[in-house]
């Protein structure tokens, strides 16, 4: 296993940090064995059960994950990679707190990481986390999802995709996040291409109930990669 050397010794406390962040970010203390029970068998999730496929990368926090949910909005994903990248430099490579986004003017930073709009959401997320009138990583640990989505739907900037995004990073997986991208995939693997409502293009995974996006998004992976059961 690579090696990563330090200039200088990390302290006990960084590492607890550290730790804690990693495992967030692989998702190691998620439990995905009822979703593995609910592949068995399945000829399109099969895979999903033999390999004991679960979670996907998301970001060392709740907040990370809100704001980088907001520059993936009403844009393509290199802008989205710019303007997280600019987020980052603005305290020299990590990822801001609420409180270090908050130094930073609406004007300023705007000027500095191109997310337009988006400041205005983005200051209002991180003043919300920095009083504690948003602690979404304690809800998440305590599964109070229908908090969660209560307040961050209340916020000027996160739409019904965007929320739903959000709440897949989170770990809730009951709704899929919908967009023109999306809804043209399921309306062509679903529907022979006809026109279909939203609501509609996402019945073929109720099936699934809290695992609806998961089921999706690893469908698609066995589509497009030939995972297909024989």
């Amino acid at each position: 296993m690579p090696r990563l050397d330090c200039v200088s010794a990390v302290s006990t406390a960084d590492r607890t940090c550290l730790r804690k962040q990693i495992r967030r970010i692989l998702q190691l203390d998620t439990d995905f064995s009822d979703f593995h029970a609910a592949c068995k068998g399945d000829r399109i999730l099969g895979f999903v059960h033999r390999h004991k496929c679960g979670g996907f990368l998301r970001g060392a926090s709740a907040f990370e994950d809100v704001i980088k949910t907001v520059c993936t909005t009403n844009c393509d994903w290199r802008n989205t990679k710019r303007m997280c990248e600019a987020l980052c430099l603005l305290e020299g490579g990590n990822f801001p707190t609420p409180e270090q986004v908050l130094t930073v003017s609406e004007a300023s930073l705007a000027a500095k990481t191109s997310c337009g709009y988006r400041v205005r959401t983005i200051r209002l997320v991180a003043k919300l986390a920095a009083d504690g009138k948003l602690p979404l990583d304690d809800w998440v640990r305590d599964s109070e999802f229908d908090r969660v989505r209560a307040n961050l739907k209340s916020i000027w900037g996160i739409g019904p995709y965007a929320l739903n995004h959000i709440l897949v990073l989170l770990g809730d997986y009951s709704k899929i996040p919908v967009d023109s991208e999306v809804l043209s995939y399921l309306r062509r693997v679903h529907f022979n291409g006809r026109e279909v409502s939203e609501k509609e293009a996402v019945k073929p995974y109720e099936q699934y109930g809290r695992f609806a996006y998961l089921a999706f998004k690893f469908g698609r992976m066995s589509r497009r990669f030939n995972y297909i059961d024989k």
